[in-house]
């Protein structure tokens, strides 16, 4: 287990490093979780933390997998371990789905699995049979072509962020109707609020007719059923590697190209009811980028404060171009290939906006790939594949890539990328938040004398 968090001394919060370390945690939980019969708690012998989000001068918030053994491997933490989170400072009033533990003698609130303050959804799902009643009722509601076998039912945690969402991979096997054969199905069950629940499944069905009409350039999951009311949405599972696995091992022109002409397909399509990504609101995006990594830097706060407001400026005299429909968080990992198949992932943040914010953001999530070590990409490498992408794009796109738009949304998004970093403390976060300073000046330098002249 790791000693400490990856986590600055908050001026508010105070130091909760150490004691949110996974060895405090455990030994919290063993002698203070009241919602777990005592007999369970005391079998627990390894905490890991699984996911993080963290405020600056706010709260801080962590998600832990308690477990009897531990070497169970990664893909059965959950259901066979116990999730925890924990949330500090305590909000009042505490909810009644939490409790208030003392970790060092500070109060924070503990939520056990599947109680979260916000995910109310979950509690009718999580549980084996209900997956199964409820998975069988939309293929009744829909196709009506597939029995489930309940006893062969695998859930595999894909992700959980406390209070915000929570993504799970059902797989089963069952009898087909139409042949009688034995098969195998799998779906994603992803829970959020319910409005962001309604808009991500309009957003696939709008795309989903897009994609249809792509001659098979890319897919999105179809979705297949869900609670809308309880933040419930069921997509269709389809299996494929990352962009970065795929480019390791086949070469990245063909490649790159196809990526290029996805995204110039999402940007020409038009769904209904997009909102306008403005000059305000970027604006806005960067100054919270760029306090929050003051609040946690303080040697970086002035340069970060310059670039915020040299932003502001440039900003305001980028040349306005017709908007397109944004992916808006177009990185690495939003696509899933596999041989002749390609799937755009994660749509909830759509919106209309400079086609050339996606652009930027995505190579510069490429080129930091250098940056984090457990990525494994060396420089030489991330910058081949950023400049391959760079110059298949005015193809693809039948645009030409304009300097100065590009040099802004690229130090937006290396800021934005220190931010969630930071913001999930990620390892080597602060790391990262260096150099994106540091190539964020780079890119405004070029554009405006105050910053060049510094």
């Amino acid at each position: 287990m790791t000693t400490a968090l990856n986590m600055p001394i908050d001026p508010l919060l105070g130091d909760w490093r150490q004691r949110l370390s996974p060895a405090c945690v455990l030994e919290a939980c063993r002698a203070q979780l009241q919602r777990v019969p005592a007999d369970e708690r005391r079998r627990w012998q390894h905490a890991e933390m699984i996911e993080a989000l963290y405020h600056p001068d706010r709260y801080v918030r962590v998600a832990y997998v308690l477990l009897d053994d531990p070497d169970t491997p990664p893909e059965r933490r959950w259901p066979q371990g116990q999730i925890v989170y924990l949330n500090a400072p305590v909000r009042e009033p505490v909810s009644r789905r939490g409790q208030v533990i003392e970790l060092d003698r500070q109060p924070a609130e503990a939520y056990t699995f599947p109680n979260d303050r916000r995910l109310r959804g979950l509690r009718k799902f999580t549980a084996k049979a209900a997956a199964v009643e409820a998975w069988q009722g939309w293929i009744d509601a829909s196709t009506n072509d597939f029995v489930i076998d309940g006893a062969s039912l695998q859930r595999l945690l894909v992700r959980y962020v406390p209070e915000q969402k929570w993504i799970v991979r059902l797989r089963a096997e069952g009898i087909e109707r139409a042949s009688g054969e034995r098969t195998k199905r799998r779906i994603a069950i992803r829970s959020a609020s319910p409005a962001a629940t309604r808009r991500l499944a309009e957003r696939h069905a709008q795309l989903s007719e897009v994609a249809d009409a792509s001659n098979g350039l890319f897919r999105v999951p179809a979705v297949l059923g869900g609670r809308p009311a309880a933040g419930l949405l069921a997509l269709e599972w389809i299996r494929g590697d990352s962009l970065v696995e795929t480019l390791r091992r086949e070469p990245p022109e063909p490649v790159l190209r196809r990526v290029a002409a996805i995204l110039a397909a999402v940007h020409r399509a038009r769904p209904a009811g997009l909102t306008p990504l403005t000059t305000r609101r970027l604006i806005e995006r960067m100054q919270h980028a760029a306090g929050d990594l003051a609040a946690v830097s303080p040697p970086l706060a002035a340069r970060l404060r310059r670039l915020a407001r040299e932003f502001a400026a440039l900003a305001r005299s980028l040349p306005r171009v017709e908007p397109a429909a944004l992916h808006n968080d177009f990185h690495w990992n939003q696509l899933r290939i596999k041989r002749d198949r390609c799937v755009l992932l994660d749509l909830e943040r759509m919106c209309l906006g400079d086609p050339l914010i996606d652009v930027a953001t995505f190579v510069t999530q490429i080129r930091m790939l250098a940056v984090r070590p457990e990525r494994l990409i060396d420089a030489t490498t991330a910058e081949h594949w950023t400049e391959t992408f760079l110059t298949l794009w005015p193809q693809a796109s039948q645009q030409p890539l304009d300097d100065a738009r590009m040099r802004a949304y690229a130090a937006l998004s290396r800021l934005e990328l220190a931010r969630g970093m930071m913001r999930h403390l990620r390892p080597g976060w602060d790391m990262l938040a260096h150099r994106c300073v540091e190539l964020a000046e780079t890119d405004l330098g070029a554009l405006t004398p105050e910053v060049s002249t510094r």
